[in-house]
């Protein structure tokens, strides 16, 4: 999380997971959800950068940006479209492949092009 501030400002679209070991809602959303074929393919087609924070631990950073959304908990799903770090599209914690392609949609896709080790050009 520490480079999302970066990764939008040159150009990704970044989704962001947020979720924990021992969030059962989490692991649904996962399995059912976000493992699905068209949620994966709307990810690749869009060129989005993943990332998932971890809140297991409580960490205090996850904590601050959960608080920037009214969050207290996960799961939380929420997109940073590229270049428009101030106009994030979030989900609710009830997500459905239809709301997070529509989401994902919203937000657009990257700008950049990435390598295939996900760093940019």
């Amino acid at each position: 999380l520490a480079d999302l501030q970066q990764r939008v400002e040159r150009g990704e679209t970044v989704f962001i997971d947020f979720t924990a070991d021992w969030c059962w809602s989490c692991k649904v959303n996962e399995r059912t959800v976000l493992a699905s074929s068209g949620v994966q393919a709307r990810l690749r087609d869009l060129n989005v950068t993943t990332v998932k924070a971890d809140w297991t631990r409580r960490n205090p950073e996850i904590t601050r940006l959960l608080a920037k959304f009214g969050r207290v908990g996960v799961p939380f799903y929420v997109v940073f479209p590229a270049n428009r770090l101030s106009q994030p599209v979030a989900l609710s914690e009830i997500i459905t492949p239809a709301s997070v392609i529509d989401a994902l949609d919203r937000a657009g896709p990257s700008i950049t092009v990435r390598n295939p080790d996900g760093t940019g050009l």
